[in-house]
């Protein structure tokens, strides 16, 4: 009797702390006119994390308070909402507008490219591993358009609708707001061997979509050696545990004699120690390799001094601190939801 009455204490306990560290974002999505919205999506960019508006324009869900990212309305038709560190102190009410909007032209330009041919190179840098595009598959393709300028040699992709997402490879529905894709080349090619820079950006909403032993084998490997591991680690001053190793001009070195650390609650602000500039631009705070277990290289580059880290490994300033090697080569059909694993 005594220990039923422990476990059922034990269950109880673990449930309020649940409770007490879980807060709720909650409240409705209407039009201009006052009108629910059903079927708008609310969610926190780049998660699992969120909802879909019922037949009275409502949300709710829960969300942890370590997490410090953007929240995302949306709604096909209407101007996509952003929240920066949304509030779960009173419900919101977020009006909608119209996107009366329409994207202007894309200037053509004269290129032998055929549509086929950017295609392909678009799902190369966007996609990744082309036998991973068989499992990760965009369900509206024919919303993507592309732009060679041959003066730049940057090759450009744009997107009137959010991409639709399959990715049967790690078990999620994906939903893209591709915000920015830019492809620069060496030479006036398509060739992934002369491409000089490639990023892409976004919100993206994940929604599990199937799960397996097979595909959580998966997405641990994906997990692993990626900028959410390796952000999750840095903040957590774990890197060695996790199999980072932290190089500077050859050197094997540590991360407290790159960078400081201050704990401000539930996120870690971290200022970069200038380096030397060099020939990498006026911008350029500092660089540094990465070995992932012995045989993964890496290398990542700050153009900024200052960024923050969250509780889940989400880190600010993204635009401006650019991975290249193994950790780049990363792409969407290996990108996880940012609650991966809390």
């Amino acid at each position: 009797m005594n220990k039923q009455i422990l476990i059922i204490f034990l269950f109880l306990s673990l449930f309020i702390s649940f409770e007490l560290l879980s807060q709720k974002i909650s409240g409705t999505v209407i039009n201009p006119s006052g009108e629910p919205l059903t079927g708008a999506s609310v969610y926190i960019d780049g998660t699992t994390i969120g909802d879909i508006t019922d037949v009275n324009g409502a949300f709710s869900f829960k969300i942890k308070p370590e997490i410090n990212a953007v929240l995302i309305v949306s709604f096909v038709g209407y101007k996509t909402l952003y929240l920066n560190k949304p509030s779960t102190e009173k419900p919101y009410t977020f009006q909608l507008e119209e996107d009366v909007s329409v994207m202007g032209e894309v200037k053509v330009y004269n290129n032998p490219f055929s549509r086929k041919q950017l295609m392909k190179a678009f799902k190369e840098q966007f996609i990744g591993d082309r036998r991973l595009q068989r499992e990760c598959i965009i369900l509206n393709e024919e919303d993507i358009r592309f732009r060679y300028n041959p003066e730049s040699l940057i090759f450009s992709a744009f997107a009137d609708q959010p991409l639709e997402i399959e990715n049967l490879y790690l078990g999620y529905n994906i939903t893209y707001n591709l915000i920015k894709f830019e492809v620069q080349f060496k030479d006036f090619s398509l060739k992934e061997d002369l491409i000089k820079s490639s990023l892409f950006s976004g919100t993206t909403q994940f929604k599990p979509l199937l799960s397996s032993k097979r595909v959580e084998k998966r997405r641990m490997k994906a997990y692993q050696n990626s900028s959410l591991s390796f952000f999750r680690a840095l903040k957590a001053s774990k890197l060695d545990e996790n199999g980072f190793r932290l190089y500077h001009n050859g050197y094997r070195t540590s991360a407290k004699n790159l960078m400081d650390f201050q704990e401000v609650g539930t996120i870690t602000k971290i200022k970069v120690k200038q380096q030397k500039r060099g020939f990498n631009g006026k911008n350029f705070v500092a660089r540094f390799d990465i070995l992932f277990n012995g045989k993964e290289r890496s290398s990542v580059s700050f153009y900024t001094s200052n960024f923050m880290i969250d509780g889940y490994g989400l880190y600010s300033n993204f635009d401006k601190i650019l991975f290249s090697g193994a950790i780049s080569e990363k792409k969407m059909a290996m990108i996880l939801p940012a609650d991966f694993g809390m």
